[in-house]
């Protein structure tokens, strides 16, 4: 493995060993990992090895399958030959093997198989295997027992390390520098692709992996939480509400920053919902602790916090955003979600993205979403986004 200032090789054998005492004190004798292009995380957290591409049929790219035995035996298996010898620059794990057939799955249960291991507990997070995939899997492991609810690894991802927490401040770092060469350049006239391009510029200038994510909107397209193109050849127009959405990953750890600006002049009624987005979002900060449940925030920030705000602000016509936040490490989206879903408590050592976003459905209006990413402390929290929450002529408000 190459050491590039990313995750040590020491902190990867930790998290090795820690799997290795929760399989022993649940008697399992084989944890079983799968990633593919689209949810690498699992994968990538034990191994350092993140699959590439979306050329394989189904779209989820190209997989990979990490093996870890209970006698602290452990193998990767790629789903391609020719990508091998970058694998073993990347990942720590001593036994890398690759499929010539693209079936790192059908190899994983043939390796086993030649190793006469062919019944006992597997431990497996089978949430995020494509269909096909899962189908194959319950198959071919028929004879195991399959434990699928312990979920070691994600439980595992929830708490970050001090380098971890270091990856992504540096990710928001990134994200900042790429936010004000937007702003700089955002004039009427300028299309949201003009700007996606500009913050994609600034990102892999500055050292990220790749810019994971980009959303630019204007005017009407701002009214709607992450509309659809990401971004479009719409150009700028005087008073337009722009939102300005960024993730990227860095020594493979992701943070995401979301800011908006107007062009011109804020009118007063922009200035008024920047208010009360901007106070939701302090409050939101404000209310996160450990122990809090995941699933406590929506009610309270919604129904019982932003929308009187609004109410008595006069606004009516408007859109929320169905969800506060989000975890986000090897992954730009992991657990927990803040939502009505999600019952698990918050811990010390999580990192949250949040970010309750406001739509007012007037064009001449438009919507806002400011997120800044948070560690949970053993007090409270602590804000680890050091970039201006108002910019542009909404830092008047």
């Amino acid at each position: 493995m190459i050491d590039d200032g990313g995750i040590h090789l020491s902190e990867f054998q930790s998290r090795v060993q820690k799997c290795l005492s929760e399989m022993q004190m649940k008697k399992l004798d084989l944890m079983f990992v799968y990633g593919d292009s689209n949810n690498s995380g699992n994968l990538t957290y034990l191994t350092n090895f993140r699959p590439i591409g979306v050329d394989v049929p189904g779209g989820t790219g190209h997989n990979a399958i990490f093996l870890l035995a209970k006698d602290g035996s452990a193998t990767l298996i790629n789903d391609r030959t020719w990508f091998l010898d970058w694998v073993k620059e990347e990942s720590w794990v001593p036994d890398i093997r690759a499929d010539d057939q693209g079936d790192a799955l059908g190899l994983s249960f043939e390796f086993l198989r030649k190793k006469k291991f062919l019944k006992g507990r597997i431990e497996a997070d089978t949430r995020f295997m494509p269909a096909p995939v899962y189908r194959s899997f319950m198959a071919n492991f028929a004879r195991f027992e399959i434990d699928e609810q312990s979920r070691i690894v994600g439980n595992m991802r929830a708490v970050k390390s001090p380098k971890e927490i270091e990856l992504i401040s540096k990710s928001l770092e990134i994200l900042g520098k790429a936010n004000d060469a937007a702003l700089g350049m955002a004039r009427e006239g300028v299309s949201e692709a003009d700007l996606a391009h500009e913050v994609r510029r600034v990102v892999m200038k500055e050292g990220a992996d790749y810019l994971n994510s980009v959303f630019v909107h204007g005017g009407r397209r701002s009214t709607i939480a992450l509309s659809s193109p990401t971004y479009t050849n719409y150009r700028m127009k005087k008073g337009d509400m722009v939102l300005v959405s960024a993730f990227c990953s860095y020594k493979k750890y992701y943070a995401g920053l979301d800011r908006n600006f107007v062009i011109g002049e804020a009118s007063e009624r922009q200035k008024k919902l920047a208010e009360i987005e901007l106070k939701t979002l302090e409050e939101s900060i404000r209310i996160a602790k450990p122990g809090r449940l995941a699933s406590d925030f929506l009610n309270h920030l919604y129904e019982g916090f932003a929308e009187p705000l609004l109410k008595e602000a006069g606004f009516k016509d408007y859109n929320l955003q169905g969800y506060i936040g989000h975890g986000t490490g090897v992954c730009s989206a992991e657990a927990p979600v803040l939502w009505k879903l999600d019952n698990s408590p918050l811990k010390p050592g999580t990192v949250i993205h949040i970010e309750p976003g406001m739509y007012s459905k007037d064009p001449k209006i438009g919507g806002l979403r400011t997120a800044d990413t948070i560690l949970i402390t053993e007090e409270g929290s602590k804000n680890l986004t050091n970039y201006p929450r108002r910019i542009g002529t909404l830092a008047q408000v």
